[in-house]
Order: C-alpha cells, then sequence, then structure tokens
C-alpha cells in the first residue's frame, strides 16, 4: 500500500519553489481597536492550480501575531488571530468554491467559475481585521505584526478521501492489518509535509497610538 501511494504522488511531492511575499497594506485605528489588512502574494504557483483543477483540496492558512518590543526582555505575544480558506473545484458545475473560516468560526464562502476571482479574494482580503483594542496597549511600547501563511495542496481531506478509494479495492469483510494502516500513515504523513509551503514576515516596529485613525 505505501508503495502505491508514493507512486500515485510521485510527481506531485512539491507545491513549488515560487517565493511568495506578504505585506501590510493598511495598519490604523478604528472605534478604539488596532486593525489591520494585509495582502498575499505568489503563493497560487502552477502546481498548486494544476491540484486543485485536478480535484485536490488546497488550503491556506494565514497566523496574524500581535508582538510588543520589550528592549531587554523576552518580546511578549499580545494578540493571536487565524485565517483559512478552503478551496475546491467542482467539475460538473465547472466552478471553485471556496469557504474561510476566523478563529476556527466558519464565516463566509464564495462561488465562481473564474479562479482568478477566488484567488484575489484569498490574497487580497478587503476587510479590516481588528487585534485588540487599544487600551489593552502599552503607549510606550513599540508593536509590530508577524504573519504566516501555509498553503497546503494535499490536506486531511484528502488522505481521507484516498483512503476510502484505496479501500474500494479490497475485500469488504476484510480488516486492514495494522503494518497496513501504519504505512498508510507513515506515507500520508510524508506526503503532507511534502506539499505544504510557508511564507512569512514580519512588520517594522509601531507605537499603535501614533497610527492614523481610520474611519472605516
Amino acid at each position: 500500500m505505501a508503495i502505491g501511494l508514493l507512486c500515485v504522488f510521485a510527481n506531485t511531492s512539491e507545491v513549488g519553489a515560487a517565493e511568495g511575499l506578504i505585506r501590510i497594506v493598511q495598519n490604523g485605528v478604528l472605534k478604539n481597536n488596532l486593525v489591520m489588512r494585509f495582502q498575499a502574494e505568489g503563493l497560487f504557483t502552477e502546481k498548486v492550480t494544476k491540484f486543485l483543477n485536478r480535484g485536490f483540496t488546497v488550503k491556506v492558512e494565514y497566523n496574524i501575531e500581535l508582538w510588543r518590543n520589550r528592549s531587554y526582555w523576552f518580546d511578549r505575544l499580545d494578540s493571536q488571530h487565524s485565517i483559512s480558506y478552503q478551496i475546491n473545484f467542482e467539475p460538473l458545475e465547472k466552478r471553485y468554491v471556496c469557504r474561510r473560516t476566523q478563529q476556527g468560526t466558519a464565516t463566509t464562502s464564495k462561488t465562481d467559475k473564474q479562479l482568478d476571482e477566488i484567488i484575489q479574494w484569498v490574497t487580497h482580503p478587503k476587510f479590516l481585521m481588528t487585534t485588540i483594542p487599544l487600551g489593552e496597549l502599552n503607549p510606550q511600547s513599540k508593536y509590530y505584526y508577524n504573519i504566516e501563511v501555509i498553503i497546503a495542496t494535499l490536506t486531511a481531506e484528502n488522505i481521507r478521501d484516498l483512503q476510502r478509494w484505496i479501500n474500494e479495492f479490497g475485500e469488504k469483510d476484510e480488516e486492514p492489518s495494522s503494518l497496513a494502516k501504519t504505512s498508510f500513515k507513515v506515507v500520508a504523513d510524508f506526503l503532507s509535509s511534502k506539499n505544504h509551503k510557508k511564507i512569512s514576515m514580519q512588520s517594522e516596529q509601531f507605537y499603535p497610538y501614533d497610527l492614523p485613525k481610520l474611519s472605516k
């Protein structure tokens, strides 16, 4: 089974080597809250879109952290937020479906027949994200953002689908051996790690109370 899985994914063990870029495009204060907006470039390489069009689930996860600079002490993590997007291609309808989740809770979704529209929605969010109330921050301290994005072309959903597909070739009443289960897990973990791309950035330091006041 393990050898078979490796053969299935022999040509799909990389997301792509293209460099990605994350940048903060808006940083300010709105209704006494620290808010920000970011954009990402270079995530959807040719290999990533090929995975998607072949029926694989593509997942993009953003982790946004706000750190307080404490000079001679260790910097302190004051705020952390996660935003994830799960993209699927529906071949019968010839459309892409993308679901957005924030802090583990599904918030909204977008459906479009044009992949470029979905990519724009994922990499150029239009909403301002509230990171922390301004009153919880030290007026005398500098802060900075650390943003990490992971794009995965072999997700847990894909692994489960693949396992169900493989089980169809076995006897219905036959219980998989412990060796077969272990082999599947080892290969699945290996393939998953090979099909993840991670990009990160650290912003310039700033004084929150010096940031511009935003109207919306």
